[in-house]
């Protein structure tokens, strides 16, 4: 496992001019170091002579990959950095990290097919081709590398895209996730039976399945709770979609490939995650050649939620520190 010292914070220092003029100065070193190739490229660029070059909204759109419309976002300057969500979540997952990222990264979120604002084709789906509309997508906006952060199934996409295209990615952030095939740890049969339930209301069949991601402490939070609620249930995934993804999560099987991955990688998970047990974690570590581990106690599925300024801060560190000219564990 290795030690990674930080190096100085990537945040644009402020200064007296104006934003817009900040902007400008952006968009001209851009056109300058990169080839125009897109319209979406250029709305970033535009984005930043609108809004400054300190991080606001910038662009989004959808793209049209592998026969899907695939909505993305991009915001912020910076390196690139691109977040896969997991199984049945959408972009709204990342609201409480974007924003922060966005500080020191050009940063891209998306919604894989089948679920947000992508296309909702039927399946079956496959974690490959999901890693492919993500090569498409990046090939889309002209970056060529980027850091992938994935959560859960997300970070089945992150590992299957490291291996199959490795030139594209810089460092590998995987949170909540396993390798699959016969070393995964599976969850306990009342968690998967509570995961595909029907009974209830959406609302509270909704904050019945929550409580899988969450540990009881933060389920006590009523706000937090029902705001969870309603950005799922403002545009509730399919069943024949959210079944596909399902599917394609468990045909899921880079056991025997991980240790190929060969980006600098760090592995994050909570020990109270009742979707992929932390085990998973500790054998992805024992997998991945170059890796680091970092594991929160008690907190659930979706920590990242529940400790965004905790994780946030330990995965900027991770993506702007320097990394060790030889692998130490």
């Amino acid at each position: 496992m290795k030690n990674y010292s930080k190096m100085a914070s990537s945040t644009p220092a402020k200064n007296s001019r104006p934003k817009w003029l900040a902007g400008l100065n952006a968009c001209r070193q851009r056109v300058v170091s990169a080839r125009v190739g897109t319209i979406p490229m250029l709305s970033v660029w535009f984005g930043a002579i609108l809004f400054g070059a300190d991080g606001m909204a910038q662009n989004n759109g959808k793209i049209n990959l592998n026969g899907v419309e695939i909505y993305y976002e991009a915001t912020g300057t910076g390196p690139h950095l691109v977040l896969i969500e997991g199984l049945g979540v959408a972009t709204w997952i990342w609201e409480k990290q974007a924003p922060e990222f966005a500080k020191h990264f050009t940063t891209v979120v998306y919604d894989n097919r089948g679920v947000g604002k992508s296309g909702k084709p039927p399946g079956p789906y496959s974690i490959s081709m999901m890693a492919d509309d993500l090569a498409g997508l990046l090939d889309s906006l002209k970056i060529s590398k980027a850091h992938v952060l994935g959560i859960s199934m997300g970070g089945f996409i992150a590992q299957d895209f490291a291996l199959r295209y490795p030139q594209k990615v810089d460092r590998l952030v995987l949170v909540s996730t396993s390798a699959g095939g016969p070393d995964h740890v599976p969850m306990a049969p009342e968690v998967l039976a509570q995961m595909f339930a029907t009974e209830g209301s959406p609302r509270e069949l909704t904050r019945k399945k929550l409580a899988l991601a969450y540990s009881d402490s933060f389920m006590q939070n009523r706000r937090e709770v029902e705001h969870l609620i309603d950005l799922r249930l403002a545009d509730p995934q399919p069943p024949h979609a959210y079944m596909a993804q399902a599917m394609a999560g468990a045909a899921f099987n880079l056991s025997g490939k991980a240790q190929q991955i060969q980006a600098p990688c760090l592995i994050v998970a909570a020990t109270g995650d009742r979707l992929v047990p932390v085990a998973n974690a500790h054998n992805l570590a024992k997998k991945i050649p170059n890796n680091q581990l970092k594991i929160y106690a008690a907190y659930g599925h979706q920590f990242f939620v529940e400790i965004a300024e905790a994780f946030n801060r330990e995965v900027i560190a991770f993506l702007t520190a320097e990394v060790p000219l030889k692998n130490s564990k």
